[in-house]
């Protein structure tokens, strides 16, 4: 049976600065250092200098905790998670947004549920009680939760916050699947592969809040993308998805 050795932690920044600090503190004053592998910082062309500022001095925040830094060569969110995935060293992974959109406070108790549960997901979700949305908007959060009703039914499952990407995934389950999305609507696109494989997912309750800074990157027409890749996971085949693994030569 799997075990839980130690977490790599992934943050994507684009023009984060005391969020993005904020978020290492938070992380590295919570968590069980010998619980943290790495903390690798993915940073574009599009990062801002300041934000890079910010970047140079995590190190002395995360003091033992090596800081990895990464540039993206493909762009979109979902590329920088992806090429990030095929760097980490961790048993399991996460991915923390430097907006402060995942509570880093989480982590902590994340990384508990993922030692009593190694081989399942450990998915955030702000639909369970003692969870929710702070700053969403009375619309878009009826609509959100439309969108998790009809999804449910799909895919024939109970897992409550689908389109949510916060969780802790044993190294293993990532690399099983084939990652195609490039935008945000990755979380949505390898949680739904999860359910097809049947993996087991354990939600811990999640507060959502709205970024306090930096600008949103996710447009009308990324989550458009969402629909399409509820359609297109559902009536693929499993195998098509399947992360074959490499013959050696």
């Amino acid at each position: 049976m799997k075990r839980f050795e130690n977490l790599s932690i992934i943050i994507a920044t684009i023009d984060e600065t005391d969020s993005l600090r904020k978020t290492v503190e938070i992380l590295t004053q919570t968590c069980n250092r010998r619980d943290i592998k790495e903390i690798i910082v993915v940073v574009c062309e599009k990062t801002t200098a300041e934000c890079m500022s910010v970047v140079g001095t995590l190190q002395n925040i995360a003091q033992n905790i090596p800081i990895r830094l990464y540039t993206q060569k493909e762009p979109g969110l979902g590329s920088a998670l992806n090429e990030a995935f095929s760097l980490a060293k961790g048993s399991h992974l996460v991915y923390v947004a430097a907006d402060m959109d995942t509570d880093p406070f989480l982590v902590s108790v994340m990384v508990e549920k993922a030692k009593e549960n190694p081989d399942a997901i450990i998915l955030a979700s702000r639909w369970l009680k003692g969870g929710g949305f702070e700053g969403y908007g009375a619309i878009n959060r009826l609509l959100n939760f439309v969108f998790q009703k009809l999804v449910q039914v799909i895919y024939c499952t109970k897992v409550s916050d689908l389109t949510y990407g916060y969780r802790i995934i044993p190294e293993d389950k990532l690399h099983s699947i084939v990652l195609e999305c490039r935008s945000p609507a990755i979380g949505l696109e390898s949680n739904l592969k999860f359910i097809r494989l049947k993996y087991r997912f354990v939600e811990v309750p999640t507060l959502w809040k709205a970024r306090s800074q930096g600008k949103a990157q996710t447009t009308f027409f990324m989550k458009l993308k969402y629909t399409i890749t509820v359609i297109k996971v559902r009536f693929a085949t499993v195998e098509s998805f399947k992360n074959k693994p490499k013959r050696e030569s």
